[in-house]
């Protein structure tokens, strides 16, 4: 699958999803404007009969049907404003709102490590921070879904039926559905959707209050006849009000089917090449299918139908299902499925499942050293980078990409991932992380946080970072985005001292070391997401014609680090790169990297993330070619363009490449 074409899909579907919007907004307007005209007819009728309004009357009325149509037309985008601002916490508000508990990093339960070992494993082979991930207790059905607006903000849900009935196999599949869904744009399209259709939907709810608000008044008035008469007005103003949220619903469904069907069969896809076998989401939907159902209890489900992985409504009309039916899903898949077969190997499943949860986690208890050894090799290793094989990539996680990171996962030292697991070490790791190579430059950096940090902390700092240090470079992505859940948690201003702590450490002693910058950068990039989910919906967007001097500072910068050897070397790709990005007829500066780039660096990036998705592919493709220019690209180079890429919002997986010693 194309990430740049499916985000750029994602927002063409923005757009439709806005216009017919719009359309169910002015049926509902004109079914409105009908009521209140048929009402105030029947008001000023001295006749005692119901009349039905006609044209003159209704033309000596246009004020009344005005005033209607702007009431209700502001009403409907107010109360979808009002949605799209309570869900401004991110993914994890709308898991919590369904009843769902985050999973604890430390937690004990075998199902629920299980779980959190897939999700981390998936996030590091895709590229991104680690999601939330939260399990929806009371939910015995089979179904997750994955909300937010960006990587920074999402968060996974499970059932706890998922849990109890799906193998790892099963759940990886799901899991891997999911992260389609966050990576392909699906998952900020879908928040849309709840907002948008949230101003559909609440007539109808003031239409039921109305009904059930008149219950006790017209028991009271029964001995009065004026009072009784004037509550059958308002008895059949909210049935009116009712069935027209009614037809607003019958609208909603219809929407949320033509957006999200589709896709679903793309996740569905991209699952299967993602993990390179078909046995877990086809297993998965088969035990949907043919054992447990996906149906969710919750009340607030209909708002979140479309982002299931399978059918949380009973719906008796294809027209309205978010979800292609099972089978179809399955066939998709599994050409050959004997739903009769099926059952019968069902029933033996179920035994070994948890058994098989525990054994897992035994299993990765003690890491290898062999892994560890490989990767310290690997860093004096050069790799083969092409620019169409790095844009395909992003965004596209393989089978490779999965075990790379599921081995990677494995060699982690258990007193570094506990660190990642805690609001508090995860602050010491990320500072390890940052810290220079160089001995004297590291001393000061770790003078300069003795204000912040105590000793038995800075020892802990120290100890984190030889072990870091020893595991590699393309550890230090993962491990980042490892801590991301912890990080995010603290508060908001707690970020911002640790967002200005980060800035001082890597300008220590006036050099800044590029690579220590763009990790800094990437993290605070998805902090700031977290803390400001909605940010992505206001971004603004910009043509890379109106970008020249930003293209110019990044590329300069990521020459000169790139080919150190002379100046020459560096023009020579900084022009390449260039070159292969805007046409002839487009001037742009000679290579000259700033002295004091980081100021320019920030702005350069911020500018350059409001690039379309399609302009961001070719930037990745120019930046490839500038960094391969002397078909020389390290493990270092490879994971400062992954940084870059993770800044820009394209997830790149970590290179899982063929290798050629080094010379």
């Amino acid at each position: 699958m194309d990430f740049f074409e499916q985000q750029d899909r994602a927002r063409r579907q923005t757009r439709f999803l806005v216009f017919l919007f719009i359309l169910a907004a002015i049926a509902i307007v004109v079914a409105v404007d009908i009521v209140v005209l048929a009402v105030a007819a029947n008001m000023s009728n001295g006749t005692g009969h119901l009349v039905v309004p006609d044209a003159r009357w209704v033309g000596e009325h246009t004020g009344l049907v005005t005033v209607a149509s702007l009431a209700t037309a502001g009403f409907i985008a107010m109360a979808s404003l009002f949605r799209i601002a309570t869900l401004g916490g991110g993914g994890g508000k709308v898991a919590r709102s369904l009843g769902g508990t985050l999973i604890s990093p430390d937690t004990q339960d075998p199902l629920r490590r299980r779980l959190l070992n897939v999700v981390e494993e998936m996030a590091i082979a895709s590229g991104v921070p680690v999601p939330e991930v939260y399990v929806l207790e009371q939910e015995s059905g089979l179904n997750a879904f994955a909300a937010g607006y960006t990587p920074g903000d999402a968060a996974i849900a499970v059932t706890s039926g998922s849990l109890e009935n799906f193998s790892r196999n099963e759940l990886q599949g799901v899991i891997a559905h999911e992260f389609s869904h966050i990576l392909n744009g699906d998952m900020r399209l879908n928040m849309r959707l709840i907002g948008a259709l949230f101003g559909i939907l609440v007539i109808s709810v003031i239409g039921r209050t109305i009904l059930r608000s008149v219950r006790h008044a017209r028991f009271r008035s029964r001995s009065s006849d004026n009072k009784g008469g004037g509550i059958v007005v308002v008895v059949l103003i909210g049935l009116a009000l009712a069935v027209i949220g009614y037809l607003g619903l019958f609208f909603a469904r219809l929407i949320k089917a033509s957006v999200s069907r589709q896709r679903e069969y793309l996740a569905d896809a991209s699952a299967v090449q993602f993990t390179r076998q078909t046995d877990g989401i086809s297993g998965a939907l088969k035990k949907i299918g043919y054992g447990t159902s996906s149906m969710i209890q919750d009340s607030d489900s209909e708002e979140v139908s479309h982002m299931l992985f399978a059918n949380g409504l009973r719906s008796y009309f294809r027209l309205y299902a978010t979800h292609p039916p099972i089978e179809e899903r399955i066939r998709a898949l599994d050409p050959d499925f004997d739903p009769a077969v099926y059952v019968r190997e069902l029933e033996k499943q179920a035994a070994y499942r948890r058994i098989a949860a525990e054994e897992e986690i035994a299993s990765a208890e003690a890491p290898s050293g062999t892994g560890q050894r490989q990767w310290n090799r690997l860093m004096e290793s050069l790799l083969i980078l092409t620019p169409g094989a790095v844009s395909n990539s992003i965004g596209n996680p393989k089978d490779e990409h999965i075990q790379h990171a599921a081995n990677l996962h494995h060699q982690i030292p258990a007193g570094v991932h506990r660190a990642t697991q805690s609001r508090s070490g995860a602050v010491l790791l990320t500072v390890a992380l940052l810290l220079d190579e160089d001995a004297g430059i590291r001393a000061q950096q770790l003078d300069r946080l003795s204000s912040t940090f105590g000793s038995e902390h800075l020892s802990l700092i120290g100890r984190l970072h030889t072990s870091v240090h020893g595991l590699g470079a393309p550890y230090r992505l993962p491990l980042m985005e490892l801590a991301f859940p912890a990080l995010k948690q603290r508060p908001h201003e707690q970020i911002e001292v640790l967002a200005e702590m980060v800035s001082g450490l890597i300008q220590a002693n006036g050099r800044v070391d590029t690579f220590e910058y763009l990790l800094s950068r990437t993290l605070l990039t998805h902090l700031r997401d977290a803390d400001r989910p909605r940010r992505a919906m206001t971004r603004r967007r910009t043509k890379l014609v109106k970008c020249i001097e930003e293209l110019h500072t990044l590329f300069s910068v990521v020459a000169r680090l790139g080919h150190q050897d002379g100046d020459d070397t560096a023009r020579n790709a900084y022009q390449v790169g260039m070159l292969a990005l805007l046409p002839n007829n487009i001037d742009w500066p000679d290579y000259d990297p700033p002295d004091k780039w980081v100021p320019q660096m920030d702005a350069a990036l911020d500018k350059l993330d409001q690039l379309p998705a399609m302009a961001k592919e070719e930037l990745v493709k120019a930046l490839t070619t500038t960094i391969s220019h002397d078909g020389r690209v390290t493990v270092s180079e490879a994971e400062l363009l992954r940084a870059v890429c993770a800044i820009l919002h394209c997830p790149l997986p970590p290179f899982v490449l063929d290798v050629r010693t080094a010379p």
